[in-house]
């Protein structure tokens, strides 16, 4: 109910709210159910007695967002006195199977579960031990122990989900900066190559300027000012791209891109070197070659054919590969596709498409990778050669792709309203338990007074039958039999059915605290 900073959290305290209201109006009604379905000898909560009974319900439901176990145990001992606070049980119980662990949990639970058994032991007459045992155990798993299992086990799912959510978003991570590592390489690279091509344009500039100056000098000062003006701008300009890009060049490796960087012959000797470490390359090159083409294209096609052939070697050396480069008037199309080799191997982290991206997307062109549909796979890059800025970067929608989905509201609702039918499903049980059990009555035995031995003494009567029943001694008058000599009785009536004609009670008769007589005699029901 409490944040990580130890807030309250307005939904959920009304959501506990609402729990606890269900709860108490659930137990009222079971309260006034309950004495209809034949419940014997039950203290029955009815007045001040419900107003407590329901109070004391409150109590341990809220309690267990604090002990668990304090409000299980409690809850037990009120369930064996009124089986009506049978759905509350199931409440704690519920959560106490969720937030208690190993190794106190089995045993506590079996305390628990005992409590309401050896309660209505000890609270119903000895006869009756039987039915009470079968129907407070029947209850006891109805409300305790199956509420606990469901608890465990969403608990444990709970866990289980909390875990893979958490593997998914440092796996989310992971790849995010693996992909934010390929894309930085690759700016690397190509900052490195616009250094080494920038600067040697550069540097044409301040040598044809210096010519320009020196072929000038006796003819036009003019000239020779503005043609020194252009040398002295090309040298800082040089000077300043040194110095901003030059530290990007990465220690011990030269600049890659050349003037045949991209064209026909360079793409023939990557195919080549492929050919020459044994895998099947095959090249078909449609259209003019790419001599004229801006520098960045040719190093697009150069970067995108070379990392593709990579990833053949890497991930499927025995396939058959072919390499297709289209040029056309307005765009170049570069694909290299492999079939399936049959061989299983462990897929790629996917840096590398990322920095083929980034170099596509320097040319304003797109790259798209994936399997095909005969098994292989295959890498198409889309340049226009008539583009010149870069396009829009993905990464918003790269991130979103991987965003771990959320529940649905649906799915927050159905969640929010399955403890409402769980409550409404165990009052259902309980009702239904006490309505197959039914309760002993003296027709079902041949001589309901068996176990009362004569000289037992009232107490251990007492204990089998109850106490003295004033109404049953009033209603006996005219229809028992006579009493023995100076002797003293105790009425107990019998749990007939609501509906018999006639109704038994047991009657114990002592001398000298010693039981001397015992019988039991009907007497006709009126009706009003």
């Amino acid at each position: 109910m409490r944040d990580v900073l130890g807030r309250w959290r307005l939904p959920a305290v009304v959501g506990e709210l609402l729990l606890v209201a269900c709860v108490a109006a659930v137990t009222a009604y079971l309260a006034d159910v309950l004495p209809v379905w034949g419940w014997p000898g039950v203290v029955f909560a009815t007045g001040p007695v419900l107003t407590a009974v329901v109070a004391l319900t409150a109590v341990v439901v809220l309690l267990r967002r604090w002990s668990a176990w304090v409000a299980l145990l409690g809850a037990a001992v009120l369930f064996g006195v009124f089986p009506a606070t049978g759905v509350a049980l199931a409440v704690v119980a519920h959560t106490a199977g969720g937030r208690c662990g190993p190794p106190l949990r089995g045993p506590l639970f079996g305390v628990a579960a005992l409590l309401p058994l050896g309660v209505v032991l000890i609270t119903q007459p000895a006869y009756r031990w039987q039915y009470v045992t079968i129907v407070i155990t029947t209850l006891t798993v109805l409300c305790l122990a199956v509420p606990a299992l469901v608890g465990a086990l969403q608990a444990q799912q709970a866990r289980l989900v909390a875990a893979l959510r958490e593997r998914a978003e440092f796996l989310a991570r992971t790849r995010d900066l693996e992909r934010s590592e390929a894309r930085q390489r690759e700016r690397s690279r190509i900052a490195e190559e616009t250094h080494d091509h920038l600067g040697h344009r550069l540097s044409l500039i301040a040598m044809y300027s210096g010519a320009l100056e020196v072929a000038a000098t006796d003819q036009d000062p003019e000239l020779v000012k503005a043609a020194h003006l252009v040398r002295s701008t090309a040298r800082t300009a040089l000077n300043e791209l040194r110095q901003s890009l030059g530290v990007l060049r990465p220690a011990g490796q030269q600049a890659e891109s050349t003037e045949a960087t991209g064209t026909r012959a360079d793409v023939t000797g990557l195919v080549e070197a492929s050919r020459a470490a044994g895998v099947s390359v095959s090249l078909d090159w449609r259209g003019p070659d790419l001599t004229d083409a801006r520098v960045p294209v040719r190093q697009a096609v150069h970067r995108v054919v070379r990392e593709a052939l990579t990833n053949v070697h890497k991930h499927a050396a025995g396939a058959p590969v072919t390499v297709t480069v289209e040029s056309g008037p307005e765009r170049l199309v570069v694909e290299v596709g492999n079939g399936p080799d049959g061989v299983p191997r462990l897929a790629g982290t996917g840096s590398g498409l990322v920095g083929l991206r980034e170099r596509v997307r320097l040319v304003a062109g797109g790259l798209t990778a994936g399997p095909t549909a005969d098994g292989g796979f295959a890498v198409t890059a889309v340049i226009p050669l008539t583009g010149e800025g870069p396009v829009a970067e993905a990464e918003a929608d790269e991130r979103a792709a991987g965003a771990i989905p959320t529940p649905r509201r649906t799915v927050r609702l159905a969640a929010a309203l399955l403890p409402v039918a769980g409550l409404a499903a165990v009052a259902a049980m309980v009702l239904t338990t006490l309505a197959f059990v039914p309760p002993p009555a003296p027709a079902d035995h041949e001589d309901p007074l068996e176990d009362i031995k004569l000289g037992m003494t009232p107490e251990d009567v007492e204990g089998w039958f109850g106490p003295n029943i004033v109404s049953a001694e009033a209603a006996a008058l005219d229809h028992e039999p006579p009493w023995p000599d100076d002797t003293w009785c105790s009425y107990v009536p019998a749990d007939d059915p609501p509906d018999a004609k006639t109704a038994a009670i047991f009657r114990f008769c002592f001398a000298e605290d010693e039981l001397v007589e015992k019988t039991w005699f009907e007497i006709p029901v009126y009706e009003d």
